[in-house]
C-alpha cells in the first residue's frame, strides 16, 4: 500500500478500481455524448468552489510538498481518473502476485470447487452448489462493499491508517461478523 502511493500518488482501494473499470465498461459513449476529461475537471473544480470556497482548492508549495491551511496539511493528489488500461494493469498484477504466491508455496493446483469441510457438508461434492455458494458470496461481498463506500483494503489498509472514523467504524465491523461468522461455522461442523 505505501509503496504504491509512493509510486502512483493514490490511495489503494481494489474496490474503488474495478469499480471505475464497470463504470467506463457501461457508459461506453460516444466521443461526442459526454464532456471530456478537461471539461469534467473544470466543472468538477467549479462545484468544489461554489461548495466549499477557493481554500478547498489550495495546491501545495512544489518545494514543500504540503502547505498548512486553517491548521491542517494539504497534500496534493492527482485529481483526474486514470485510464482504463492503468485500472486493469492494478488488478491484473494483483492476481499476478496472488498466482506467484501460490506458486511459491509449492500447493499450487488449479480447481473449479471450493476445498472446504464446511462447504462439502452443507453443499455436497457437486461442483453446481459450490459454484453457486461462489457466486453467491461474491454478490453479497459486492453488495456489502457498495454499502460500506469500500472494501477491507481500502478501509482497513488506507482508511485506518489515516486515521477516518468511517473506515474505522467499518474495519470493525468486518472484524467482529468475521469472528462472529467463525465462531457460528465452528459450531455447526461439531
Amino acid at each position: 500500500m505505501v509503496l504504491h502511493w509512493l509510486l502512483v500518488r493514490r490511495l489503494m482501494g481494489v474496490s474503488g478500481r474495478f469499480t471505475a473499470i464497470v463504470d467506463a465498461l457501461r457508459s461506453q459513449q460516444t466521443p461526442g455524448d459526454s464532456m471530456g476529461d478537461a471539461e469534467y475537471l473544470a466543472a468538477l473544480e467549479a462545484a468544489t468552489r461554489a461548495e466549499f470556497g477557493e481554500e478547498a482548492l489550495v495546491q501545495p508549495a512544489e518545494d514543500q510538498g504540503a502547505e498548512r491551511v486553517g491548521g491542517q496539511a494539504v497534500v496534493a493528489v492527482p485529481t483526474g481518473p486514470q485510464p482504463l488500461a492503468a485500472q486493469f494493469l492494478f488488478l491484473g498484477c494483483l492476481v499476478f502476485g496472488g498466482f506467484l504466491s501460490a506458486l511459491s508455496d509449492g500447493r499450487f493446483a488449479v480447481t473449479l470447487g471450493l476445498r472446504s469441510e464446511l462447504v462439502t457438508r452443507f453443499f455436497g461434492d457437486r461442483l453446481v452448489g459450490q459454484v453457486g455458494v461462489m457466486v453467491l458470496g461474491g454478490m453479497l461481498v459486492g453488495f456489502g462493499t457498495r454499502m460500506a463506500g469500500g472494501c477491507t483494503s481500502g478501509h482497513g489498509l488506507c482508511g485506518v491508517s489515516r486515521f477516518q472514523p468511517g473506515s474505522i467504524t467499518a474495519t470493525a465491523s468486518f472484524f467482529l461478523f468475521g469472528v462472529v461468522t467463525a465462531f457460528c461455522l465452528h459450531g455447526l461442523l461439531r
